[in-house]
């Protein structure tokens, strides 16, 4: 089956920890509930699309311990094409562990294992991209995603990379800034965390940042990136502005909001055909659903999404 948009990148196990609240330094909290649930950024974007209806498909190395095997078996549910997914025999797969306060605020805690890092090279073939729409990455691994990112260039099909890690921690995960330099530049859109635009532009106010990186890069269909609870913002086409607020609701969860909201923006501006505020209004609507659930990964539909959007 081909599928609409093709992600490489991270596939993990969330062990999510509810508390009252996150301890402070050397403090302590009581957890109240223990969960194991699937996550990892670029599985829970592609889990998102899926529940837009989209056909969507996973290219990832997990490890054959209990973490993979569970990770597999819900992805497949999830209605996530799983074709891509290597197993490495004895490999360990990344799982996370969260800390989830009342309020929603969270901390993470990763356990990279040695099986995501490894997706070689030579794994990803120009066939997975037969009839694919969009193709989204998150540099994990680095060299992989940049075979398969040349390969899009080559063929036309639009290159999304998410920098949802400063430089810094990427260089720690094998990616060097020469790949990172290298992604940048071919991606046709760039979502980014705030961190990463200040370190690649050398400033803290992301309103400077922001224009300093599009103009560097030019990615062809923008740069988004979020701003907390002042919305988000789409720079593009030599100094234009998108931009959106963000919708008000009583948070549980904010783990995977980011991951909801870039799939939000991917169905609504490259699969639905919206201008880029309507496509950060929707996506801005994702998330907001997103917080309200337990665990990384959007559990709502289009419908859902839309009924958000017209209620304001």
């Amino acid at each position: 089956m081909s599928v609409q948009v093709l992600g490489l990148g991270t596939a993990a196990m969330d062990i999510v920890l509810q508390c009252d609240e996150l301890p402070r330094e050397d403090g302590f909290s009581f957890i109240h509930r223990e969960q194991l649930m699937p996550g990892g950024s670029c599985a829970n974007v592609l889990v998102a699309l899926a529940q837009l209806g989209v056909r969507t498909g996973l290219v990832a190395q997990i490890g054959d311990d209990q973490y993979g095997r569970i990770f597999l078996q819900d992805l497949q549910e999830s209605g996530v094409e799983p074709t891509g997914v290597f197993v490495k025999e004895k490999g360990v797969t990344l799982h996370t562990f969260i800390t989830v306060a009342k309020n929603g605020t969270k901390a993470i805690f990763a356990h990279l294992g040695d099986s995501l890092l490894t997706l070689a090279e030579e794994a990803v073939t120009e066939e997975m991209l037969e009839g694919v729409k969009v193709f989204y990455t998150d540099m994990f691994a680095g060299q992989a995603a940049l075979k398969l990112a040349r390969l899009c260039k080559e063929r036309g099909i639009p290159v999304v990379f998410n920098l949802e890690c400063p430089p810094s921690f990427m260089a720690l995960c094998q990616v060097s800034r020469e790949k990172l330099e290298e992604i940048l530049s071919l991606a046709d859109l760039i979502f980014s965390c705030r961190e990463g635009l200040v370190e690649l532009a050398g400033t803290e106010d992301p309103m400077v940042s922001g224009p300093q990186v599009y103009e560097k890069y030019h990615p062809g269909q923008g740069l988004v990136f979020t701003l907390g609870d002042k919305g988000s913002i789409c720079f593009y086409d030599q100094g234009r502005v998108a931009q959106t607020g963000v919708f008000q609701v009583d948070a549980v969860d904010t783990t995977g909001a980011g991951d909801a909201f870039v799939g939000g923006f991917i169905f609504a501006y490259f699969l639905q055909n919206k201008d880029r505020e309507l496509a950060l209004r929707f996506a801005s609507a994702c998330a907001a659903l997103k917080c309200t659930q337990l665990g990384a990964r959007l559990q709502a539909g289009e419908q859902d999404v839309w009924a958000l959007l017209n209620r304001g």
